[in-house]
């Protein structure tokens, strides 16, 4: 038996809003879950989540599941546009000795690399797997894909992970402008949010996503985090990712690093805001538009939503967010 199905979406609205980009989409699903992670048991009887990715995708998938993973890695999972670039500046200080001067030397994408994204940019000339196989131990390693297509090794050899959730209200209104200027999206906002509901958008969809690692909260290797906590109370975040990672610092220590990781900073700080990537996705895209001013870092905000999607497609999404949260325990924070 494969090992994933594949299936090309080429309704209207999915062709809509494909991009040269990435190429055109199909839905990953894994065919044989049964070696996966039940956790707490509440999602056992929904399958795990499957995910909309590029066909270019299916050169990579097999060599992503049978990646070699070691107990000391840890693994940065989120969906996208969900505080990814934020956790992995947050956790890659906290466990390596709080070293801004390393942080600042060496740029995030390369101390913490997204491990698939070669795969969704063909464009891309280098193998961002290959730079993870290579990476010196202890590795940290990103991604957005869902539990059924990350390395199935992950379940057995049980390295750190951890995880971070945010309202898809809000991911969904940082992900249009994401995917506007970052993927080279030229179509309708309208068209797009449509799509988000169908899930036919890169890396949709993003609730069972997060209800798949919800169910493994509790594992002593999971740390699941929320967005929003992060922005009302970093300095407790702080306090339980080093507990997590087995780390001790001093409140004068995590008081600079709050500073450190707020938003102002962040989005100045070259080496841990993306630009590089940025500035790479629109070369790849020809999106290079001298008078664009979007940053990778745009907002940071909790709530942004209620001041760029209508209240017509708010109630769309409210409901799209309750069917695919019916018969479990999980809420987003607001």
């Amino acid at each position: 038996m494969a090992t994933f199905t594949y299936k090309p979406l080429t309704t209207e609205l999915a062709r809509a809003v494909q991009v040269p980009t990435n190429g055109p989409l199909v839905e990953v699903h894994l065919n044989d879950t049964s070696n996966l992670p039940k956790g707490d048991g509440s999602r056992t009887a929904a399958a795990p989540a499957h995910c909309v990715l590029n066909e270019h995708y299916k050169l990579f998938a097999e060599r992503i599941r049978n990646l070699t993973v070691y107990e000391d890695d840890l693994w940065i999972v989120t969906a996208p546009k969900c505080g990814t670039t934020w956790t992995q500046e947050m956790i890659w200080l906290l466990d390596n000795a709080l070293d801004y001067q390393r942080a600042a030397e060496i740029n995030l994408i390369h101390r913490s690399i997204f491990i698939e994204f070669s795969a969704l940019v063909p464009g891309f000339d280098q193998n961002t797997i290959a730079l993870v196989e290579q990476m010196k131990r202890p590795r940290h390693i990103k991604s957005h894909l869902p539990m059924a297509l990350l390395p199935q090794q992950l379940w057995t050899v049980r390295p750190r992970i951890v995880y971070c959730a945010r309202n898809p209200k809000d991911m969904v209104t940082s992900f249009y402008h994401h995917y506007r200027h970052m993927h080279g999206y030229t179509g309708p906002k309208d068209t797009f949010l449509e799509a988000i509901l169908h899930d036919l958008v890169m890396f949709q969809p993003q609730i069972p996503h997060t209800l798949d690692f919800w169910a493994l909260r509790n594992e002593p290797n999971v740390l699941f985090l929320h967005f929003e906590e992060m922005k009302r109370n970093m300095a407790a975040v702080l306090q339980r990712a080093s507990a997590f990672l087995g780390k001790s610092y001093s409140q004068e220590e995590l008081q600079r690093l709050e500073q450190h990781l707020s938003f102002e900073v962040m989005k100045t700080n070259d080496s841990a805001n993306n630009s590089i990537l940025l500035k790479l996705m629109k070369s790849i895209s020809a999106t290079d538009d001298k008078k664009d001013s979007f940053q990778f870092m745009r907002k940071g905000m909790v709530g942004s939503h209620r001041e760029e999607l209508s209240g017509e497609y708010i109630e769309k999404l409210n409901a799209y967010i309750e069917r695919h949260l019916r018969g479990s325990s999980f809420k987003f924070h607001e």
